[in-house]
């Protein structure tokens, strides 16, 4: 390995057809899926809040808000469903932390810049930075600020203060 570059611990979160790679440190924790409570008036990509530790968590489908998911018009719940808590990555005290609905159980994944290919963001959503496909697996680098930005138009404080958990 070259000492200029480390590897990264990383997470590989599976949905339906893609998997995120998120480090280690971005995610605070993973739990069981249950419905998140929804609030009035938003997009079919944002079904909702749950509460983590206390605090509102707003949970995103991702693959819904980027558009990668056609056929299905609604997130598949499953019996391995999980929603991943993801820190933001602007420390906003209004919006800590983010939910993103995945499919399954993450896997730990060491990411080895030697490794792999280099990133492209051909054909992408705005909500993704870059995909480093070396081996068919699909990794897909999530965009953090813009996810955090379109949520903050759809989880506003006028909608939040109408919600009963």
């Amino acid at each position: 390995m070259n000492s200029e570059t480390e590897s990264i611990r990383c997470m590989l979160l599976p949905l339906s057809s893609i998997n995120l790679l998120i480090p280690n440190s971005a995610v605070a924790e993973v739990i069981g899926y249950f419905k998140p409570t929804a609030l009035p008036d938003c997009s079919v990509w944002f079904p909702g809040v749950v509460v983590w530790r206390g605090v509102q968590v707003p949970v995103i489908s991702l693959e819904q808000m980027c558009s990668l998911d056609t056929v299905i018009d609604t997130a598949i719940i499953g019996s391995r469903s999980r929603i991943a808590i993801i820190y933001n990555p602007e420390k906003d005290a209004e919006l800590p932390y983010l939910g993103i609905h995945i499919q399954d159980i993450p896997r730990a994944y060491l990411a080895d810049p030697d490794n792999m290919e280099s990133g492209s963001d051909d054909g992408l959503s705005q909500y993704l930075l870059s995909s480093v496909d070396a081996d068919n697996l699909a990794r897909v680098i999530p965009n953090l600020d813009n996810i955090i930005a379109g949520l903050k138009v759809e989880y506003t404080q006028e909608k939040i203060d109408q919600l009963t958990l």
